[in-house]
């Protein structure tokens, strides 16, 4: 925005333009919101009206520029405020949904297996690439092995599998958390990029900054782009 003055004395009746006049008392005055600054802008308006010289009034296309840009200003922090608000109202309502899935069994990244006294477990595995040669381990508590399973030649992606709690000699593990180990090669005998999958029946829902997390009865935190398989009950 710009003004003009006359050098020297002014007409009678034409008040004199005072930068003082109109300078905020300190700088944090000014506001940074859209309604702080139009009103502001306003008070800066209607002073420079007052005191711009009539000989040479300021330029309406100028003005007509600014009070455009004022109104963009003002529109595009409504705007943001809305979607803020919508943004809420939709991840208040996903995890409301996101909670009906708790009960449900879910097979995700993790290394930790459940035994019970009576049946064996499923769980699965991630290849990041074919394998020639794919082997899981199966340990105990203390790190001894308690059985190993030999799966053979695996293709790129996910697969599922079913440890019918036996060991070594044959007989039933007793029940608690084992822990599986994989190894997978390819033909040269490269290591072969692998993931565990295990099962856990989600007893929760946590909120976080990128959604909401599946909490399960094994102890872990799930996001949901990490669940590979999920089973209602």
């Amino acid at each position: 925005m710009t003004t003009s003055s006359i050098p020297g004395a002014l007409p009678k009746g034409v008040n004199a333009y005072d930068p003082a006049a109109t300078r905020p008392a300190a700088a944090n005055s000014l506001g940074t919101s859209a309604a702080q600054t139009q009103d502001n802008f306003m008070k800066m308006l209607l002073a420079q009206i007052q005191n711009q010289d009539p000989m040479s009034p300021q330029d309406p296309a100028q003005m007509t520029s600014q009070l455009t840009q004022l109104t963009m200003a003002s529109g595009i922090e409504r705007l943001n405020t809305s979607i803020s608000s919508m943004l809420n109202q939709v991840t208040a309502q996903s995890f409301m949904n996101d909670s009906s899935l708790i009960g449900s069994s879910v097979l995700a990244p993790g290394n930790s297996l459940q035994i019970d006294a009576t049946g064996g477990s499923d769980f699965g595995l991630k290849l990041g690439a074919d394998s020639a040669q794919t082997k899981v381990a199966i340990l105990a508590s203390d790190g001894s092995v308690v059985d190993e399973l030999s799966l053979g030649a695996l293709g790129q992606g996910v697969h599922t599998f079913t440890w019918d709690g036996a060991g070594y000699d044959g007989k039933r593990v007793s029940g608690g958390k084992y822990r599986l180990v994989l190894t997978a090669a390819d033909a040269a005998g490269a290591a072969v990029a692998s993931v565990a999958l295990t099962r856990g029946v989600v007893n929760g829902v946590s909120r976080v900054d990128t959604g909401s997390q599946l909490l399960t009865s094994d102890g872990r935190s799930i996001n949901l782009v990490d669940v590979v398989q999920l089973t209602k009950p």
